[in-house]
């Protein structure tokens, strides 16, 4: 049995791999300029934390509800429910590290009475601007390696006996410590968790 759970969200808990982009799309932004921001992170050309300012920035004047009615229409995992509903029944920590929104996240925890569940992620406030908590930049004290440093330290686990679930190959490599690794690569994937938190 492990000891904890490290969760990524988009695209592992949810449909939609990166809710950044389904908001640019959804006000209709992401084929005229939101991509262009994208392309320089990803080429190096700006930190994550200068692509986020940048990307909030084209949502200027909109409300923050407005901001999560879009999230709101995410579609969770189906198997969010069942996987939740058995760590909480076996005991067992869960983390969730992402670099999308805490919102989502705390939607997720309330509607599967997820606890004890640790969450870690960007917070959109009034503007709407964001107050960066997660960092995509390996090298960031953000990082999701350090968030992992510290979130296992609290539940009084270790990465040994630690799974990291992720859609991202990327965030396996970056959490390549910890002793079991799962691949969501569909939404069934998810109920792989199951049968690496033992019996009750």
């Amino acid at each position: 049995m492990v000891s904890a759970v490290i969760f990524d969200m988009d695209g592992t808990l949810t449909g939609t791999p990166n809710p950044w982009r389904y908001v640019h799309e959804r006000i209709g932004i992401w084929d005229t300029v939101a991509f262009t921001h994208m392309d320089d992170w990803l080429s190096g050309l700006s930190t994550y934390d200068e692509f986020c300012r940048r990307d909030v920035q084209l949502w200027a004047g909109r409300d923050v509800s407005e901001i999560h009615s879009y999230l709101d229409e995410i579609e969770i995992n189906r198997h969010v429910a069942e996987v939740a509903g058995t760590l909480v029944e076996r005991g067992i920590p869960s983390i969730i590290i992402s670099s999308g929104f805490r919102y989502l996240a705390r939607k997720i925890q309330t509607d599967c009475n997820w606890e004890p569940l640790l969450i870690y992620a960007n917070e959109l406030v009034a503007g709407p601007d964001v107050r960066i908590d997660v960092s995509a930049d390996w090298s960031s004290p953000l990082s999701k390696k350090a968030h992992a440093d510290r979130a296992l330290s609290i539940v009084g686990a270790n990465f040994q006996d630690t799974l990291v679930v992720s859609d991202a190959q990327h965030d396996l490599e970056q959490l390549r410590d910890c002793g079991f690794q799962l691949h969501v690569r569909e939404h069934d994937d998810l109920l792989r968790v199951i049968p690496f938190l033992g019996s009750k």
